[in-house]
Parts: structure tokens; sequence; C-alpha cells
């Protein structure tokens, strides 16, 4: 029984990989020979089971050598659709992200509602958004405002995204070590920075005093940007590899 399930599944998997092709009509005849040497086998009938699988064997090469062309042609535009769809259906996300995200800074940046936005990168994040309340959301510009009005209760902690997903908000982060002398700068920036200093996460900062977008890597802080500024970096930094 386990034999004839390994059987049926790799047999059902190779015909729904050749389906609407010229190799279907083929792979299907050799599905019956398969039967009828299996049945043969079962029935320990010895003469026949040679004979089916001389079949076999004569059938299988004959098909190798006429369908060489078709089978690597086929091979190789399936995997060539798989890896350009996956490709270009990743980027897109990324874009579409990035502009959503940037929109949705300019929005919170008009209305002064201070905000700090984490992008996990490389480096995990586990241990901090472990310090927060358990999210795992699609981004949406919606579910960014919600989160940092300022009446909700996690509008203090810092929001975690991971690829296109907010894993966490309300989260606690390490306060940077050392900052600009000559900025007076309040715990959300420091803690911008300081998370990026420890990992190679991004960090976008929303001042609640005056409204403006900042954005942290490495330690370092680009303060007072424009949205289209935020989105053109976004673009070049936000990558995980």
């Amino acid at each position: 029984m386990v034999e004839i399930g390994v059987l049926y599944y790799f047999s059902y998997q190779l015909l729904r990989w050749v389906k609407g092709t010229p190799l279907f009509l083929p792979v299907r005849s050799l599905m019956v020979l398969f039967i009828a040497a299996g049945a043969s086998n079962f029935l320990t009938l010895g003469e026949l089971r040679l004979f089916w699988r001389l079949c076999l064997f004569v059938y299988v090469g004959t098909m190798l050598l006429i369908l060489q062309p078709e089978l690597r042609r086929n091979y190789m535009n399936r995997l060539y659709h798989h890896v350009l769809l996956e490709r270009n259906t990743n980027e897109e996300g990324r874009t579409k992200f990035i502009e959503d995200l940037a929109l949705a800074c300019q929005t919170l940046s008009r209305k002064r509602i201070g905000a700090l936005v984490v992008l996990e990168r490389t480096n995990s994040l586990r241990d901090f958004t472990q310090t927060g309340v358990l999210v795992d959301a699609f981004f949406s510009p919606e579910l960014l405002f919600s989160i940092f009005l300022p009446d909700s209760p996690l509008h203090d902690g810092a929001v975690i995204v991971r690829e296109n997903k907010i894993i966490a908000a309300g989260c606690i982060l390490p306060l940077a070590e050392q900052v600009e002398a000559r900025r007076k700068i309040g715990t959300r920036h420091r803690a911008g920075i300081g998370v990026t200093e420890q990992t190679d996460a991004l960090a976008i900062v929303i001042s609640e005093e005056t409204g403006k977008i900042s954005l942290a890597v490495h330690g370092r802080m680009a303060w007072d940007i424009e949205a289209g500024t935020l989105k053109r970096m976004l673009k070049i930094l936000y990558r995980r590899h």
C-alpha cells in the first residue's frame, strides 16, 4: 500500500506538470504501462512481468529520444515564468508598500501625529517585537493611523514592520547612547537611532512637535526630509538581502 501510494502521488504530480503540453498523452500511456507491470508483479506472473518491464524500458527510452527538445523547452518555460512572476510580484509589492508608507508618513506629518516605524532588514527584531503587542497584519495607512492616534494605547511605542506586514506595535526600543550635541531630541528620535545602532534596521521618526520626518540608519539620522525624499531613500535602502 505504501508503494502504491508513493507511485500514485508522483504519477499525479507528473501528469499535472505536463498537462496541456504535447507530453500529456505519452506520459498517460506510460502510466498505463506502469499499472500493467504493477498488476503482473502483484499477481506473481513472472513471464508477463518480464514482458512489461521490457516494454517500459523500450517505451521510456524511445520517448526520451523523441521528446528531448520538448522536455527541455517545457522545463525552461515553466522555470522562467515561475522565477519572473515571483520576482515581479515581490518587486511590485515592495514598491507599493514603500509608496503607501511614504503617503502615510506624509499624512501623519501634516497632522503632527508622532510616530516611530522600524523596518526590519537582515537582522531579526524578534527581541524587540516581544516587548510590544502582536499585530501580524498586512500594512495599510489606515492601520498605521489607528495605532499612532493620540488616544491609542499603543501610540507611544514603535511599530515594527517585516516586509509588508506590521508584526507588532507599542514596542520598546533601546535609546541611543550618543546623539548630536547641537540637537535637542525626544525619546522617539533617541529610540529610532538606538535600534539602528544595534541592528541594520531602518527607523522612520515623525516628530509630534514639528511634524518633521526623519530617517535613521546605522546609528545616523537624516533629519527633516520630505515625503518624496523618504520614498526615494527607502527604494534604495529597504531590501532584506
